[in-house]
């Protein structure tokens, strides 16, 4: 039996100790005891094991306020940490590109459901944001319409929020979570996203249009072990 076969098993062994028959009860604890002695697992190698990881990709391969500004409330919706992994991956074609993902930490199916909730929102987001900016005076540079799609985004961000107070579930175990970052992540450094906004021609109706059209984002019932949670409707 490996050490992670053993978790799962004194996990349930601890689930049978709640049991109101007392002999089931104090054997299950016995039993979960002799296995967390066995394979020098601790009561908090335990509660780790509840904690997930969900990995979704990223709608753009450079680091963006926008979007950082969307995992992040996304994340704090449904009490998740986070964290973002940049690397080569290799496409049908063979090539190597750069890839970005955007990974989400969570007690129980946490970060799967916010993992969902964020890729179908992103691409609410990236849509919106396309559509505000082939709107623009064709006598605008690239860099400015850029600059301007990133603003209506981050507003688009912004607006979502309410939306996600009504869906979301933010229970969390700060502490639980916090073990497991130190353990799993503690080498981690923070990066910075990029404002292309900064020094561009950008208006206060670019940041005031995307909020109205994030109040207006929606999310449907997840498939599976999501629906069941009924964190999504």
């Amino acid at each position: 039996m490996t050490r992670d076969q053993a978790l799962q098993k004194i996990k349930k062994c601890l689930a049978l100790a709640k049991s109101q028959n007392p002999h089931e009860a104090a054997a299950a604890m016995r039993q979960a005891q002799k296995l967390m002695a066995e394979h020098s697992v601790t009561e908090t190698d335990v509660s780790l094991a509840d904690i997930t990881e969900s990995e979704v990709s990223a709608v753009s391969q450079a680091h963006v306020k926008w979007e950082s500004a969307l995992f992040a409330i996304v994340a704090e919706a449904f009490g998740c940490q986070r964290y973002m992994i940049v690397g080569p991956r290799q496409i049908p074609s063979g090539r190597w590109v750069k890839h970005r993902s955007l990974v989400f930490i969570g007690v129980g199916a946490a970060a799967e459901v916010a993992s969902y909730a964020y890729e179908v929102l992103s691409r609410q987001c990236a849509k919106a944001r396309a559509d505000h900016i082939s709107k623009q005076p064709g006598s605008c540079k690239r860099i400015t319409k850029t600059a301007r799609g990133d603003q209506f985004a981050l507003g688009w961000a912004y607006g979502v929020r309410e939306l996600l107070d009504k869906f979301a579930n933010g229970d969390v175990n700060d502490k639980l979570l916090e073990s497991y970052w130190q353990v799993k992540h503690g080498d981690m450094t923070t990066v910075k996203p990029v404002d292309r906004s900064i020094g561009r021609n950008v208006r206060d109706n670019d940041l005031e249009n995307g909020f109205v059209s994030g109040k207006q984002a929606q999310l449907q019932r997840g498939v599976g072990g999501m629906a069941q949670q009924g964190l999504l409707s």
